[in-house]
Protein backbone atom coordinates (compact mmCIF):
# COMPACT_ATOMS: atom_id res chain seq x y z
CA UNK A 1 0.00 0.00 0.00
CA UNK A 2 2.67 2.38 0.78
CA UNK A 3 4.75 1.37 -2.74
CA UNK A 4 1.41 2.66 -4.30
CA UNK A 5 0.85 5.41 -2.31
CA UNK A 6 4.77 6.81 -2.90
CA UNK A 7 3.71 6.20 -6.89
CA UNK A 8 1.08 8.14 -6.68
CA UNK A 9 3.04 11.20 -4.78
CA UNK A 10 5.56 10.58 -7.41
CA UNK A 11 3.18 10.84 -10.73
CA UNK A 12 2.07 13.95 -8.96
CA UNK A 13 5.36 15.52 -8.29
CA UNK A 14 6.21 15.02 -12.35
CA UNK A 15 4.17 17.82 -12.93
CA UNK A 16 5.12 20.06 -10.55
CA UNK A 17 8.88 19.49 -11.45
CA UNK A 18 7.81 20.03 -15.00
CA UNK A 19 6.15 23.37 -14.13
CA UNK A 20 10.05 24.44 -12.39
CA UNK A 21 11.83 23.68 -15.39
CA UNK A 22 9.20 25.62 -17.43
CA UNK A 23 10.17 28.71 -14.69
CA UNK A 24 13.40 28.02 -15.07
CA UNK A 25 13.94 28.76 -18.81
CA UNK A 26 10.81 31.64 -18.73
CA UNK A 27 12.42 32.98 -16.11
CA UNK A 28 9.71 35.07 -15.01
CA UNK A 29 9.68 37.91 -11.84
CA UNK A 30 12.86 39.40 -12.91
CA UNK A 31 15.01 36.21 -12.93
CA UNK A 32 15.93 36.23 -16.46
CA UNK A 33 18.36 37.97 -17.30
CA UNK A 34 20.11 38.54 -14.22
CA UNK A 35 20.50 34.97 -13.00
CA UNK A 36 21.94 32.56 -15.43
CA UNK A 37 20.36 29.21 -16.75
CA UNK A 38 21.45 26.92 -14.92
CA UNK A 39 20.85 28.81 -11.69
CA UNK A 40 17.74 30.01 -12.85
CA UNK A 41 16.65 26.38 -13.38
CA UNK A 42 18.28 25.13 -9.81
CA UNK A 43 16.40 28.23 -7.80
CA UNK A 44 12.98 27.57 -9.86
CA UNK A 45 13.72 23.59 -9.54
CA UNK A 46 13.91 24.33 -5.78
CA UNK A 47 11.59 26.57 -5.21
CA UNK A 48 8.31 23.94 -6.48
CA UNK A 49 9.77 21.30 -4.84
CA UNK A 50 10.09 23.21 -1.93
CA UNK A 51 6.69 24.86 -2.65
CA UNK A 52 5.06 21.58 -3.66
CA UNK A 53 5.66 20.04 0.27
CA UNK A 54 4.67 23.44 1.73
CA UNK A 55 1.10 22.61 -0.37
CA UNK A 56 0.70 18.95 1.07
CA UNK A 57 1.25 20.28 4.53
CA UNK A 58 -1.14 23.33 3.84
CA UNK A 59 -3.68 20.94 2.36
CA UNK A 60 -3.76 18.59 5.99
CA UNK A 61 -3.87 22.02 7.91
CA UNK A 62 -7.08 23.07 5.40
CA UNK A 63 -8.72 19.40 4.92
CA UNK A 64 -11.71 18.68 2.54
CA UNK A 65 -14.43 18.89 4.68
CA UNK A 66 -13.11 22.55 6.27
CA UNK A 67 -14.27 24.93 3.04
CA UNK A 68 -17.58 23.55 1.04
CA UNK A 69 -16.43 24.59 -2.23
CA UNK A 70 -13.12 23.16 -3.62
CA UNK A 71 -11.97 26.42 -5.68
CA UNK A 72 -12.59 28.44 -2.42
CA UNK A 73 -10.10 25.64 -0.55
CA UNK A 74 -7.50 25.37 -3.41
CA UNK A 75 -6.93 29.13 -3.28
CA UNK A 76 -6.88 29.24 0.60
CA UNK A 77 -4.26 26.32 0.33
CA UNK A 78 -1.94 28.14 -1.78
CA UNK A 79 -2.32 31.39 0.37
CA UNK A 80 -1.30 29.67 3.38
CA UNK A 81 1.22 27.68 1.41
CA UNK A 82 2.82 30.97 -0.45
CA UNK A 83 3.44 32.83 3.60
CA UNK A 84 6.20 30.66 4.75
CA UNK A 85 7.66 30.23 1.31
CA UNK A 86 7.67 34.61 0.73
CA UNK A 87 10.22 34.34 3.46
CA UNK A 88 12.12 31.78 1.70
CA UNK A 89 12.39 33.50 -1.37
CA UNK A 90 13.15 36.56 1.02
CA UNK A 91 16.30 34.41 2.04
CA UNK A 92 17.42 32.71 -0.78
CA UNK A 93 17.52 35.35 -3.89
CA UNK A 94 19.95 37.47 -1.85
CA UNK A 95 22.31 34.70 -1.88
CA UNK A 96 22.02 34.48 -5.77
CA UNK A 97 21.55 37.87 -6.23
CA UNK A 98 23.96 39.89 -4.07
CA UNK A 99 23.08 43.37 -3.17
CA UNK A 100 19.20 42.81 -3.78
CA UNK A 101 17.47 42.17 -0.34
CA UNK A 102 14.16 42.27 0.10
CA UNK A 103 12.79 45.24 2.31
CA UNK A 104 9.81 45.11 4.51
CA UNK A 105 7.74 47.22 2.32
CA UNK A 106 8.53 44.97 -0.70
CA UNK A 107 7.48 41.73 0.92
CA UNK A 108 3.97 42.01 -0.01
CA UNK A 109 4.26 42.13 -3.59
CA UNK A 110 7.34 39.27 -2.86
CA UNK A 111 4.28 37.21 -1.39
CA UNK A 112 1.92 38.27 -4.38
CA UNK A 113 4.28 36.61 -6.92
CA UNK A 114 5.03 33.52 -4.78
CA UNK A 115 1.27 32.63 -4.04
CA UNK A 116 1.07 33.10 -7.99
CA UNK A 117 3.38 30.31 -8.51
CA UNK A 118 1.54 28.06 -5.36
CA UNK A 119 -1.52 28.36 -6.86
CA UNK A 120 -0.60 26.89 -9.88
CA UNK A 121 1.41 24.53 -7.67
CA UNK A 122 -1.58 23.35 -5.96
CA UNK A 123 -3.97 23.32 -8.62
CA UNK A 124 -1.98 20.78 -9.83
CA UNK A 125 -0.90 18.78 -7.13
CA UNK A 126 -4.62 18.80 -5.49
CA UNK A 127 -6.76 18.42 -8.48
CA UNK A 128 -7.10 15.77 -11.02
CA UNK A 129 -6.35 16.52 -14.85
CA UNK A 130 -9.71 15.92 -17.40
CA UNK A 131 -13.08 18.03 -16.91
CA UNK A 132 -14.63 16.74 -14.11
CA UNK A 133 -18.64 17.09 -15.18
CA UNK A 134 -20.79 18.27 -12.34
CA UNK A 135 -23.46 16.51 -10.27
CA UNK A 136 -27.05 17.68 -11.19
CA UNK A 137 -27.81 19.20 -7.40
CA UNK A 138 -31.66 18.62 -7.50
CA UNK A 139 -30.95 14.97 -7.95
CA UNK A 140 -30.44 12.86 -4.59
CA UNK A 141 -28.06 9.41 -4.76
CA UNK A 142 -29.59 6.81 -6.24
CA UNK A 143 -30.03 3.71 -4.28
CA UNK A 144 -30.48 0.95 -7.05
CA UNK A 145 -26.51 0.87 -7.84
CA UNK A 146 -23.35 2.16 -6.40
CA UNK A 147 -23.53 5.16 -4.56
CA UNK A 148 -23.16 8.01 -6.95
CA UNK A 149 -19.83 10.37 -5.84
CA UNK A 150 -20.87 13.69 -4.05
CA UNK A 151 -19.26 16.42 -5.33
CA UNK A 152 -16.65 17.07 -2.45
CA UNK A 153 -15.44 14.02 -4.13
CA UNK A 154 -16.21 14.38 -8.02
CA UNK A 155 -14.26 17.81 -8.10
CA UNK A 156 -11.23 15.93 -7.50
CA UNK A 157 -11.36 12.64 -10.17
CA UNK A 158 -10.73 12.55 -13.38
CA UNK A 159 -13.41 12.05 -15.82
CA UNK A 160 -12.19 8.67 -17.10
CA UNK A 161 -13.04 6.96 -13.31
CA UNK A 162 -17.20 7.74 -14.05
CA UNK A 163 -19.31 8.62 -10.87
CA UNK A 164 -19.75 5.79 -9.28
CA UNK A 165 -18.14 4.35 -6.11
CA UNK A 166 -17.93 1.29 -5.18
CA UNK A 167 -15.13 2.11 -2.57
CA UNK A 168 -13.10 3.96 -0.45
CA UNK A 169 -9.64 2.88 1.07
CA UNK A 170 -7.84 4.70 3.52
CA UNK A 171 -4.23 5.64 2.70
CA UNK A 172 -2.38 7.10 5.47
CA UNK A 173 -3.79 10.82 5.27
CA UNK A 174 -5.19 9.96 1.33
CA UNK A 175 -8.25 8.53 0.10
CA UNK A 176 -8.33 5.94 -2.69
CA UNK A 177 -11.67 6.28 -4.56
CA UNK A 178 -12.55 2.89 -6.29
CA UNK A 179 -15.22 2.94 -8.82
CA UNK A 180 -16.09 0.57 -11.57
CA UNK A 181 -13.67 2.55 -13.79
CA UNK A 182 -10.37 2.24 -11.72
CA UNK A 183 -9.40 4.11 -8.86
CA UNK A 184 -7.31 7.12 -8.06
CA UNK A 185 -6.11 9.33 -5.04
CA UNK A 186 -7.34 12.14 -3.08
CA UNK A 187 -6.59 14.71 -0.52
CA UNK A 188 -9.08 14.54 1.89
CA UNK A 189 -9.72 11.86 5.52
CA UNK A 190 -11.75 8.57 5.02
CA UNK A 191 -14.67 10.55 7.58
CA UNK A 192 -14.99 13.19 5.72
CA UNK A 193 -15.91 11.17 2.75
CA UNK A 194 -18.32 8.88 4.35
CA UNK A 195 -20.37 11.91 5.82
CA UNK A 196 -20.47 13.35 2.56
CA UNK A 197 -22.16 10.11 0.51
CA UNK A 198 -24.49 9.99 3.93
CA UNK A 199 -25.51 6.77 5.89
CA UNK A 200 -27.74 5.06 2.96
CA UNK A 201 -25.65 4.38 0.18
CA UNK A 202 -22.94 2.01 1.55
CA UNK A 203 -21.54 1.59 5.20
CA UNK A 204 -18.19 1.42 6.65
CA UNK A 205 -16.27 -2.42 7.18
CA UNK A 206 -13.38 -1.70 8.15
CA UNK A 207 -10.84 0.95 9.88
CA UNK A 208 -9.62 1.92 6.83
CA UNK A 209 -12.60 0.78 4.36
CA UNK A 210 -16.17 2.02 3.40
CA UNK A 211 -18.15 0.20 0.79
CA UNK A 212 -21.46 0.65 -1.15
CA UNK A 213 -23.79 -1.27 0.29
CA UNK A 214 -25.62 -2.24 -3.82
CA UNK A 215 -21.57 -3.17 -4.62
CA UNK A 216 -21.51 -6.15 -2.44
CA UNK A 217 -21.75 -9.59 -4.08
CA UNK A 218 -20.35 -12.27 -1.84
CA UNK A 219 -19.00 -12.66 1.32
CA UNK A 220 -15.64 -14.67 1.71
CA UNK A 221 -14.88 -16.52 4.86
CA UNK A 222 -10.97 -17.31 5.82
CA UNK A 223 -9.58 -18.26 9.05
CA UNK A 224 -12.78 -17.15 10.94
CA UNK A 225 -12.01 -13.96 9.06
CA UNK A 226 -14.48 -12.11 6.24
CA UNK A 227 -14.27 -10.54 3.83
CA UNK A 228 -16.35 -8.72 1.01
CA UNK A 229 -15.82 -9.53 -2.92
CA UNK A 230 -17.25 -6.71 -4.78
CA UNK A 231 -19.25 -6.59 -8.17
CA UNK A 232 -15.72 -4.83 -9.77
CA UNK A 233 -13.98 -8.09 -7.82
CA UNK A 234 -12.21 -5.95 -5.04
CA UNK A 235 -11.66 -7.83 -1.96
CA UNK A 236 -12.31 -5.40 0.77
CA UNK A 237 -11.39 -6.90 4.77
CA UNK A 238 -13.87 -6.76 7.03
CA UNK A 239 -13.11 -5.47 10.63
CA UNK A 240 -13.92 -7.46 13.86
CA UNK A 241 -15.28 -4.37 15.26
CA UNK A 242 -17.67 -3.76 12.42
CA UNK A 243 -18.86 -7.46 12.02
CA UNK A 244 -21.82 -6.69 13.95
CA UNK A 245 -22.86 -3.60 12.04
CA UNK A 246 -22.05 -5.05 8.77
CA UNK A 247 -23.82 -8.43 9.63
CA UNK A 248 -26.86 -6.27 10.80
CA UNK A 249 -26.35 -4.11 7.08
CA UNK A 250 -26.11 -6.43 4.65
CA UNK A 251 -27.78 -9.36 5.93
CA UNK A 252 -25.15 -11.71 4.25
CA UNK A 253 -22.73 -12.54 7.00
Amino acid sequence: MRQRHAGDLLKRAVPVLGLGVLLGFAGPFASNPPLSLSVRLAFWVGMVVVGYGAALVAGKLIPAGSIARPGPRLIAVAIASALPLTFVAAWIVPLLRPGHAYQPLQLPALFATVAAVQLAIVFILLRSPGNVPAVPTGEPNKPDGPATIPRTLLSRLPSRLGTEIVALEAEDHYLRVHTMLGSDLVLMRLSDAIAAIGPDLGLQVHRSWWVARDAIREVVRTDQRSQLRLMNGLTVPVGRTYTAAVRGAVDLL
